[in-house]
């Protein structure tokens, strides 16, 4: 489409040729009609920055680099000077996104403000009315749209580029479009259920406790939730990173609260807005209505005009919320610090309403500097403009969701958590609330993303029995360490393992610190999380959560965040790294013989635990292995980390194996309407007695994202892969020769176009390596000798499937074979006999032995298989 300056530049040259044939005039007016009413549509010039680099350039040549065609000298200049890969920036630029279908209404201002840091105003300003019309104009019949669209319907002669931030934003803008936005929307569905004690659910009570110990347990936590906890094992806790950095008391910046009388004070102006009506306070005169009470002249008729409690709005003021320096800076600079800011910009702004964030993180940092807390109030008063507008309504909807919430339980708090105070912050948006007068048929409807009901599978006492020795006995609860590994013996009721769980790994869970402990909570509770997870799991899941936080909560583990920790799988596909690191690991392999693959003709299962690029610390060092012997169901083995409450594997006595892998779903595969996938694989060792069972549960039970999961059924000697995403499912069967393996991507005809491409090398590298090693015209084969330390050989294996040379041992990831694609954790099973083999330690594990372990021993079955050899 030709540019409006382009247009004129034509018809400028066409005047000066044709003007002696007498056109002259009517071109003349053809212009100035055009210029009436065709006004600008799209910017004519692209600003292009990376950092102190500039360039400005026309949009048709940008269009013409993005087409592959010729690009300028001085562009490429500009590529090479700023060590862009020019292939990068065209992906960037022009990979659309796409919102899921459920969603209806893309670009919330919460998107734009992303969106700005890269398209926008040529001098950097936050000018969101021109971004919100390309936005609109940019999106597609099916909402989707690209960064390109959305710069080139820029309604302005100039547009910013900002090429060193765009695959950030770019990132950030597709996770809060596809998948963080409209989770959010459905968790804050759940927000009555955190401030208004009607609509609180009632707990289920576990039947080993009394009422009066739940009574109690409820009134420790609500207690405990209001007071700041940090983890005593952290090296450098909150004390002392502020003893760290020297402050100096004489500092006005770093004082916790200035007078009212303090001159800093005296060229502050607020802006209260009350829906039409609007007046300004100055800081010293909101300081002292907040020291004392005393509202400045007129100010009493002015509240009582807009309808609002002076008092609610002192509450709201004054309200302390306990916040670490170093969790507000690690936090702050991220996807989800960035929305809470947002959430507090929406009742304090700068006057223009721009650059609301900066500020806001500017003030947050100073008001918590020296004494780890802040209040809007202190906010306020390092703002860092001279003039400040507050919306007066949400401030007292601030106010009165602050008293309801302290006021639960009859607990009146000094300090509230700073996950509590973005629970409030976000509940202000909304005029009502609490709806606690209301009949229950007259309750606002729980839409249809928030009506999923995990349902447990249930196992006959008669079928379990089947399983278990004559007159069997649980093992007492316990802990045994087998050098690096933690054998962790649970038993009785979920809320009585969870306690369990939490007393005999107290000190790894510990380990976690306080800055990721603070984001759980921050996520769990803040962001609703921790009960949209309660809403999405199995019944029990939350009853173990209930008996670790009580384990643990010295330690600042909350019921919200082992909530978050249970739905792990899940916010790790929404969320992404916003979340921390512990959560996510991303690779991993299966592989699987029997027949006349193996041996002696036993089934075999082999498992990888992967992570790209560098090894997580937390899941290295504490490999656990949990003996979990239920009340109900099966006895079987955990294989994950302390704090989990499902498996990465596992093995249960009917001999029936789980092991998990990650892929990534493909467009509109995501579910808002499902469960987790680990806790399925939990309930599979829970009652699955064989593969048809293991693949009904499969079937049957909704799920949210895609992952591959390998179940093998020992004495049956079945096996597959089940590829599915949030919203399909096929399974890979062991094939006819014996053999079966998993990478990272799907193999199934039906299944293989649901995935996101392109695919990744590193995966199909690993999977033609399986191919060589497994299969019976392998160059490596080992077909029909394969037995548990044939396994382990498979996955030692570094060899490249394309060179068939083996990378050095000492290079944690080289992408591209079994044994050395950044392994964290491997493991071996033969599920007949109840045996498993665990490699873990310092990198490279699989070097490291494989150490045996017998389930019926551990379960002092009388006929056990003992183990051969210690270790592999």
């Amino acid at each position: 489409m030709l540019h409006l300056f382009s247009v004129f530049a034509i018809l400028y040259r066409l005047t000066i040729r044709w003007k002696r044939s007498g056109v002259y005039l009517l071109l003349g007016i053809g212009i100035s009609f055009l210029f009436l009413i065709r006004p600008v549509s799209a910017s004519g010039t692209v600003l292009l920055q990376s950092r102190d680099v500039r360039m400005t350039i026309a949009l048709a040549e940008l269009q013409a680099f993005i087409a592959d065609e010729a690009t300028s000298p001085e562009l490429q200049q500009f590529w090479q000077e700023t060590n862009h890969n020019p292939a990068d920036v065209k992906q960037w630029l022009t990979t659309e996104i796409t919102p899921p279908p459920e969603v209806r209404q893309v670009g919330s201002e919460f998107v734009l403000l992303q969106i700005n840091k890269v398209v926008g105003d040529p001098l950097g300003r936050e000018s969101l009315e021109p971004l919100r019309t390309a936005f609109e104009r940019a999106l597609k019949d099916d909402n989707s749209f690209s960064i390109l669209n959305v710069l080139e319907n820029y309604p302005e002669s100039s547009v910013r580029l900002e090429v060193h931030r765009l695959e950030q934003v770019y990132t950030d803008v597709n996770s809060l479009v596809t998948r963080i936005e409209p989770l959010l929307n459905i968790a804050q569905a759940l927000l009555p259920e955190l401030l208004c004690d009607c609509n609180l659910p009632t707990e289920s009570p576990d039947v080993s406790l009394s009422q009066a110990r739940i009574d109690y347990n409820q009134a420790r936590r609500d207690i405990a939730a209001l007071l700041p906890i940090a983890a005593p094992t952290t090296k450098l806790g909150n004390e002392k990173l502020v003893e760290a950095r020297t402050i100096d008391s004489t500092d006005p910046a770093l004082i916790a609260l200035e007078p009212s009388d303090s001159p800093a004070l005296a060229n502050k102006e607020l802006r209260f807005r009350f829906g039409p009506f609007g007046r300004s306070m100055s800081m010293q005169d909101l300081t002292r209505f907040a020291e004392t009470g005393e509202l400045p002249s007129g100010w009493g008729f002015f509240f009582n005009v807009a309808g609002v409690d002076p008092e609610i709005v002192r509450s709201a003021l004054t309200q302390e919320v306990s916040v670490s320096l170093r969790f507000l800076d690690q936090t702050l600079n991220n996807l989800l610090g960035e929305y809470l800011l947002y959430q507090v910009g929406q009742v304090i702004q700068t006057r223009s309403n721009t650059a609301n964030i900066q500020a806001l993180r500017s003030a947050s940092v100073l008001s918590a500097a020296d004494d780890n807390h802040l209040s809007l109030l202190e906010i306020l008063q390092r703002y860092p403009t001279p003039q400040v507008t507050i919306n007066g309504a949400r401030l007292a909807r601030l106010g009165r969701n602050a008293s309801r919430f302290q006021a639960q339980g009859g607990v009146r708090a000094t300090a509230v958590s700073i996950e509590d105070w973005l629970v409030q912050l976000q509940a202000s948006a909304a005029e009502t609330l609490c709806t606690c007068d209301q009949p229950v048929g007259e309750q606002p409807p729980i839409g249809p993303a928030m009506a999923t009901v995990m349902t447990t599978p249930t196992l006959d006492p008669i079928e379990r029995a089947q399983f278990l020795p004559a007159n069997w006995q649980p093992v007492a609860p316990h802990r045994e360490d087998q050098g690096i590994i933690k054998v962790v013996w649970l038993q009785g009721t979920p809320y009585e393992m969870g306690y369990q769980h939490g007393q005999y790994l107290h000190d790894e869970i510990a380990s976690l610190g306080s800055d990721i402990m603070g984001a759980l909570r921050f996520a769990g509770r803040g962001l609703a999380l921790g009960r949209l997870a309660a809403h999405r799991s199995y019944p029990e899941i939350a009853q173990e959560c209930q008996g670790l936080t009580d384990a643990t909560q010295d330690i600042g583990m909350t019921i919200e965040a082992c909530l978050v920790l249970a739905y792990g799988d899940v916010y790790q596909a929404i969320f992404g790294t916003a979340l921390p690191d512990v959560l996510f690991w991303d690779g991993c392999a299966q592989w699987v013989a029997t027949g006349d693959a193996t041996k002696d003709g036993r089934l075999y299962h082999g498992s990888t635990l992967d992570n790209n690029k560098k090894p997580v610390d937390y899941i290295m060092n504490n490999p656990v292995v949990f003996v979990r012997q239920p009340n109900d169901g099966l006895p079987h083995v955990f294989i994950t980390y302390p704090g989990m409450i499902w498996p990465n594997w596992g093995l249960n006595t009917a001999g029936i194996t789980v092991g998990l892998d990650t892929v990534h779903a493909g467009h509109n595969e995501l579910s808002f309407e499902g469960g987790s996938n680990v806790q399925i694989m939990a309930q599979i060792l829970n009652t699955a007695t064989s593969f048809a069972e293991a693949r009904q549960i499969m079937d049957s039970e909704p799920r949210v994202h895609a992952n591959l999961i390998m179940i093998t059924d020992g004495k049956s000697k079945q096996a597959g892969a089940f590829e599915f995403t949030g919203r399909n499912l096929g399974v890979r069967e062991l094939q006819d020769n014996g053999v079966v393996y998993v990478t990272n991507h799907i193999v199934l005809e039906e299944m293989f176009d649901r995935q996101r491409f392109p695919l990744s090398q590193s995966s199909l590298s690993r999977f033609d390596r399986f191919a060589q090693l497994m299969e019976p015209n392998g160059v490596s084969s080992l077909y029909g000798t394969i037995d548990p330390a044939a396994m382990a050989k498979i996955g030692r294996d570094r060899v490249n499937p394309d060179t068939l040379e083996a990378s050095p041992l000492k290079v944690f990831d080289d992408d591209a074979s079994p044994g050395g694609n950044g392994s964290m954790r491997q493991g071996i099973y033969d599920p007949d006999r109840l045996l498993l083999w665990v490699a873990a330690g310092q990198p490279p594990v699989p070097e490291n032995p494989f150490v045996c372990f017998s389930l019926g021993e551990m379960l002092n079955f009388p006929d056990a298989t003992p183990c051969e050899s210690p270790a592999l």
